[in-house]
């Protein structure tokens, strides 16, 4: 019969003996500072993970994203063609249009970026931020300077702080991910 059982001054549970309190905080607090260790600095910015996708064609297969402010429903393919480790930088500005961002590629990307508009004309580049869509961009011509324009659906007193983020999150993800790799 297994269960908790009551022995000679100790109790036993299936089995195994019961271990005592203070071994158990302090391979707790153990597990704490070993974790606590490898963790990296705490993060002064909310993070702001970019990525881009590429609308899917008719026959494709996909997921449906919907920009918050306009409602589109894009088809997109399940594919990440571009990720926050693959952004140098992040500015939002204002032109003719609006208030747009304006993202900066890494020379590798620049180069996919190029490839990828080059042979998908009139289909949208979709931005999404923490996994929402907010905004997209026709491809009308050839990306070949690495930069990516977007008019996104988010409030444009919030949209330099927003860029700000994405930055720092990119940044701080290219760093560790280049720990992890050495």
């Amino acid at each position: 019969m297994r269960g908790c059982h009551a022995g000679a001054g100790r109790a036993t549970f299936s089995g195994m003996p019961r271990p005592r309190p203070f071994f158990c905080l302090l391979i707790v607090g153990f597990l704490l500072l070993a974790t606590g260790c490898a963790t990296s600095k705490k993060k002064d910015y909310p993070e702001t993970v970019a990525r881009f996708l590429l609308e899917a064609g008719p026959y494709e297969a996909g997921a449906t994203v919907r920009l918050p402010r306009s409602g589109t429903i894009i088809q997109v393919a399940p594919k990440t063609y571009f990720t926050e480790y693959d952004i140098v930088s992040c500015t939002a500005v204002l032109n003719e249009l609006g208030r747009s961002l304006v993202f900066k590629l890494t020379p590798e990307a620049s180069r996919d970026l190029f490839r990828l508009t080059a042979t998908s004309r009139g289909k949208r580049l979709v931005t999404v931020v923490n996994g929402v869509a907010i905004g997209a961009r026709r491809i009308e011509d050839p990306l070949s300077d690495g930069y990516i324009v977007t008019y996104v659906e988010i409030d444009d007193e919030r949209l330099d702080e927003f860029a700000k983020n994405i930055v720092s999150t990119s940044v701080d993800g290219r760093k560790e991910l280049e720990k992890r790799n050495k």
